[in-house]
């Protein structure tokens, strides 16, 4: 992986990492204690001719207990995910947040959002 995948990968961790509340784990097969968070691998992307990529596409995972108050929990750290982002990377953007289920390590399936970050290396 390029030192610039690598860089963008750390600085989009630290942001996510300033969300208070939110645990933020490195591994995906983490057992988690919600509500928690996890930034995945980048889809990476390279214009014509240049020999590094230029555009690092991130999921990242927010995840919440299964309980009455989910849509609430996840309602309100979506957006505090995304303002991070906005505020600690100005050259990253936050595109989509996906509904979806989350399965941790120990097989527990957690009500989630994908965020998608798309970053200009």
């Amino acid at each position: 992986m390029s030192s610039s995948v690598a860089e963008a990968a750390r600085r989009l961790l630290a942001a996510v990492e300033t969300v208070d509340e939110l645990r933020v784990y490195r591994a995906p097969g983490a057992n988690v204690d919600p509500p928690a968070g996890f930034v995945g691998p980048p889809r990476l992307q390279w214009e014509t001719g240049c020999p590094e990529p230029t555009t690092a596409t991130f999921v990242v995972i927010v995840m919440v207990a299964s309980n009455e108050r989910v849509l609430e929990q996840l309602w309100e750290l979506v957006p505090r995910v995304s303002e991070a982002v906005d505020e600690l990377l100005p050259e990253a953007a936050v595109t989509t947040a996906l509904p979806n289920m989350f399965t941790t390590g120990n097989g527990t399936e957690l009500p989630s959002y994908e965020i998608t970050v798309e970053v200009s290396l």
